[in-house]
């Protein structure tokens, strides 16, 4: 679920916003509220959440303030701004710290929800394609392993010419020209045979390169 936060200095308004859309329903989990960008800033940081809602006048610290230093270790997460002014500073000052979307209060419950569900469904595109591009490393990893295990077996049966060795090393990442060699052989034995048995040799190669190195 999509995980939602707000930061609204008028309780009755914090509590009209949270109480008047049934966020469960609508696929959103409701993390957390606070009265104040200072009071927030640290519970938004341990929720993470997808989503912030924020009024932009608020005592301590406001709205702008906040989005500012939540997009400096959160760029992800996507920020609302509920405003009474409707000035062109605020507005030019929020796209500058890369605010989503600029809300003018009073809004209706209907009209908030459908503004969510907007920057929602850019949300999960983006998550969409992070996992694409997440799958294609994986599958390249796999394929760059493949590779390498192919080399080696050449090397090792001597059927390749030193020179194609050393080419085909160096576009591999892997330096073969040297004097002598030392050779560690792993062996990886899987006891359960899970059905995502070529993602463990994956992770299990990694794991044996990182110590090695």
């Amino acid at each position: 679920m999509i995980k939602v936060f707000l930061v609204e200095d008028e309780i009755i308004i914090r509590n009209g916003i949270k109480n008047s859309i049934n966020w469960e329903m609508h696929g959103y989990d409701f993390v957390g509220e606070a009265s104040d960008g200072e009071l927030a800033l640290p519970m938004i940081l341990e929720k993470k959440p997808d989503i912030l809602i924020t009024d932009i006048k608020m005592p301590f610290m406001d709205g702008l303030e906040l989005s500012e230093q939540v997009k400096k270790v959160l760029p992800a997460t996507k920020i609302m701004i509920l405003s009474g002014y409707n000035e062109f500073d605020y507005a030019k000052m929020a796209i500058k710290i890369g605010v989503t979307d600029y809300l003018l209060k009073p809004i209706s419950s209907e009209k908030l929800l459908d503004a969510v569900n907007k920057v929602a469904e850019e949300i999960r595109k983006e998550q969409s394609e992070k996992e694409q591009m997440n799958q294609y490393a994986r599958e390249m990893q796999e394929n760059k392993e493949s590779e390498k295990f192919q080399f080696f077996n050449q090397v090792f049966a001597g059927s390749m010419p030193f020179g194609e060795c050393l080419e085909q090393g160096k576009q591999l990442g892997i330096e073969i020209s040297a004097e002598g060699y030392c050779v560690i052989l792993f062996k990886i034995i899987m006891i359960d045979h899970p059905m995502d048995y070529n993602e463990d040799i994956v992770s299990a190669t990694e794991n044996i390169e990182n110590l090695s190195e």
